[in-house]
């Protein structure tokens, strides 16, 4: 959310034109657009020595020393920012936002929540409240404040996201699906909206459905062998084996020695009727994952039981 309220920034700055607190100003965000870090700093001091009540520079000013590495120095500017105007929002966004990548959850839902005492339908404070919240784990406070988000801006990609994790927590994947098709058509190459969205087709066995989301998703990253593995298990489940089988070898072709795809691979060559290959896949998966070598083991041992013996017939009766 940082980048929109940069943008906001810059517009304001951009109207001084002469050698002003607001000349400085705006010439230092013309030079953090271009990447002029250096200069940049130069000119918020110079605009922050003319003005000192000045938070749009101040805030400006701590955006940079985020990009620079100093997260303290930009702390203190976003704080002198609220302590100069409580009501200038985005002192609260950005220093929520830097809490929120520190790990800092909990503090940042205090700002956000004082960001919205003052402005109760400030959309960015919501969002990112919410995904506060979910970040804590509260999946309750983070969908009342992602849906009051989505009502004030219904093109937050993230807000649909999060809220589609929590309703999947909860089971309710009909409606992780909705906020999934919301994000894509928001974003068709949303990779991690595809992969739940698989996801919640494989839990509601819509196993086709579900191979072929997975399969748009290996499209989006063809290097990343998880989504292979997922597809390769739907097709399985859907019952197309030659599918499944191609897509386990492309998995273990991607990243090889998981134990997943071992066993996916000795239940399709089980399912096909190749019991060595399956027996082969079985221990091997046993091998490598001695946490669940006892399921494999079983598994094998079901495979090479042997077929129990016809009854004989007793008294002309089977």
């Amino acid at each position: 959310m940082k980048k929109i309220l940069i943008a906001l920034v810059f517009a304001s700055g951009l109207a001084g034109c002469n050698r002003s607190p607001e000349y400085y100003f705006g010439r230092a965000n013309y030079q953090f657009s271009l990447g002029r870090d250096s200069e940049a700093l130069e000119n918020y001091n110079r605009a922050l020595l003319l003005k000192r009540s000045f938070p749009e520079a101040l805030v400006s000013r701590g955006i940079l020393f985020e990009r620079m590495g100093d997260r303290q120095k930009a702390g203190l500017d976003y704080r002198k920012a609220i302590d100069l105007r409580p009501g200038y929002l985005p002192a609260y966004n950005n220093l929520g936002a830097m809490l929120m990548d520190g790990g800092n959850y909990g503090e940042a839902v205090k700002l956000f929540t004082q960001a919205l005492e003052a402005k109760s339908d400030y959309a960015y404070a919501l969002l990112n409240r919410g995904l506060a919240h979910y970040k804590t784990g509260d999946c309750a406070a983070a969908t009342a404040d992602l849906s009051r988000a989505l009502d004030l801006n219904p093109r937050f990609e993230m807000a649909y996201y999060h809220r589609a994790l929590c309703a999947r927590k909860a089971g309710n994947h009909p409606a992780a699906l909705a906020d999934l098709d919301a994000v894509l058509r928001l974003n068709p190459a949303a990779l991690l909206a595809r992969a739940e969205r698989a996801k919640a087709l494989y839990a509601l066995g819509d196993f086709p459905g579900a191979a072929q989301e997975f399969s748009a998703a290996a499209e989006l990253k063809p290097a990343e062998n998880l989504y292979t593995y997922w597809r390769g298990l739907a097709l399985y489940r859907a019952g197309d084996l030659p599918g499944a089988l191609g897509a386990a070898l492309k998995s273990e072709e991607l990243k090889p020695g998981l134990y997943q795809v071992s066993g996916l691979l000795g239940d399709v060559y089980a399912a096909s009727g190749d019991k060595q290959s399956a027996a082969a896949a079985y221990r091997r998966a046993a091998e490598l994952s001695p946490q669940y070598a006892s399921f494999y083991r079983a598994r094998l041992a079901s495979l090479l039981k042997p077929a129990s013996a016809p009854r004989k017939a007793r008294n002309g009766r089977k």
